[in-house]
């Protein structure tokens, strides 16, 4: 019996607004599998962004497809301005990140996806409870507009199992049905009978069992999530040797998964941080389109490539409290005092 797994896909979907969502044991693997489903083959050219973790372009190449990459906005998301220049008649679908608990601009996206009649399948690995206002006013979440919506639930994520799992969510039964199949080697469990080659993807029922009581606070957590973020965006807005990831747009509902600012003198103000017992991140300081083994490096993303010198993230998580956060505004503050003053 999977009853925790069903339990959990059934909250899942009823949480993101969708009518199916299928667990698997990755986010990259929601990823893959929902390429897979959707019909990406070798040959096809698929439009994502550099600015994220590997696997978002990594899935494209599995199918055999083409990542083709464009440049992000200030927000760290796909700027879709950047879209239509970069689809050709191989261009089968967009695949927006969307990063750091902050949704892109699904609006401009599904415009040209719809115009262009692409397929969009939803990186949405750190955006679980972030929500799109559209111009029709209503509030979407993420993993609600395009065909897929592909969640990690790894343990550092905002939702996080006791290792790695994920879920697909989508609202077409045809996709729910391939992706049932595709997780467990292409079988129909009901009935025994195997319709193609599939995977061992199967989202494990001891992790769904977990998520289940986790899901529970959840919402709490988020809003803890936004409670601190709106602390350091009181302590440091007058900074400005930094920018925060506060943007102010009321069409965003952001989570806040990662809170991540762009810094001057950034590798120093890391050390800073150490030094004073703070422990911070630095990720992919080497653009993912400059990473020589990928074959990615004939992209110009002149953005993406300044935030790499720039990004760190600050600590945050629902269980922080407000004298630890404090204590980071301080030794920031501290850091640039002295660095400005000599």
């Amino acid at each position: 019996m999977r009853r925790d797994l069903k339990e959990l896909e059934k909250k899942f979907a009823d949480f993101i607004g969708v009518k199916y969502a299928i667990g698997v044991n990755s986010g990259t693997d929601a990823l893959s599998l929902s390429m897979r489903a959707a019909g990406i083959v070798p040959g096809d050219e698929v439009i994502t962004v550099s600015h994220t973790f590997m696997a978002s372009i990594s899935v494209i190449c599995h199918q055999g497809a083409v990542p083709v990459l464009v440049d992000v906005g200030e927000d760290y998301t796909m700027n879709p301005a950047l879209i239509e220049e970069a689809i050709t008649p191989k261009t089968k679908a967009i695949e927006p990140v969307h990063l750091n608990g902050r949704m892109c601009d699904m609006d401009k996206i599904m415009r040209i996806a719809n115009e262009h009649r692409l397929l969009v399948i939803e990186d949405a690995a750190q955006a679980l409870g972030a929500k799109f206002r559209s111009g029709k006013g209503k509030w979407k979440k993420a993993g609600s507009f395009g065909l897929a919506g592909c969640f990690s639930l790894y343990p550092f994520k905002a939702l996080g199992a006791f290792g790695d799992a994920g879920v697909v969510t989508t609202n077409s039964a045809e996709l729910a049905k391939k992706l049932r199949l595709l997780r467990y080697n292409g079988e129909d469990r009901k009935t025994g009978k195997f319709y193609f080659h599939g995977y061992s993807a199967l989202l494990d029922n001891v992790q769904a069992a977990l998520l289940n009581v986790k899901f529970r606070y959840f919402n709490k957590w988020i809003e803890q999530r936004r409670t601190l973020a709106e602390y350091y965006w009181t302590g440091l807005k007058d900074v400005k040797d930094i920018v925060l990831p506060n943007f102010r747009d009321p069409r965003y509902f952001d989570i806040y998964q990662n809170y991540v600012i762009r810094a001057k003198k950034r590798n120093q103000l890391f050390n800073h941080f150490k030094k004073n017992g703070v422990e911070t991140m630095i990720k992919d300081s080497i653009p993912n389109h400059r990473q020589k083994a990928m074959g990615l490096s004939h992209f110009r993303l002149p953005f993406t490539e300044k935030l790499a010198g720039e990004v760190i993230s600050l600590p945050l998580y629902p269980e922080m409290s407000q004298k630890e956060a404090e204590y980071v505004i301080k030794i920031l503050r501290n850091f640039y005092n002295k660095n400005n003053k000599s």
